[in-house]
């Protein structure tokens, strides 16, 4: 009788560790649970920090980018305007050097001839 007392003890024992076992994690388990809604609500708060962190480097970075693009426009838009002018200058001063030119032939021309009536009436 005491064999099967120590035994049936002995089962009692096992069962009741594996029940309390078992309760204790369950428990655990829906303590872990329990917390999910209060861990998606931190993911969502680091989500939304992170969101407008990123939004605010994009617009730092595309302001950067844009302030770079319009300076790059500018000195090549200054470049091109300096070269066309000088382009222009060189024309009108060609225009102008020819006229003179033409101007000095013509002139020269009429001396030559005064010239020649002043010497053929010697």
């Amino acid at each position: 009788m005491k064999k099967k007392v120590i035994i049936i003890t002995l089962v009692a024992l096992l069962f009741g560790s594996g029940v309390t076992y078992a309760a204790a994690n369950n428990y655990y388990s829906k303590l872990l649970a329990g917390q999910q809604g209060q861990m998606k609500d931190i993911i969502e708060e680091k989500y939304d920090e992170r969101s407008s962190e990123v939004g605010e480097q994009v617009h730092h970075d595309m302001v950067m980018f844009v302030s770079t693009e319009r300076d790059r426009i500018l000195k090549e838009a200054q470049a091109y305007l300096k070269t066309k002018m000088d382009m222009d200058q060189k024309e009108r001063m060609n225009e102008h050097s020819q006229a003179i030119q033409d101007e000095s032939e013509r002139i020269l021309r009429e001396l030559k001839l005064k010239i020649d009536e002043l010497t053929e009436g010697e």
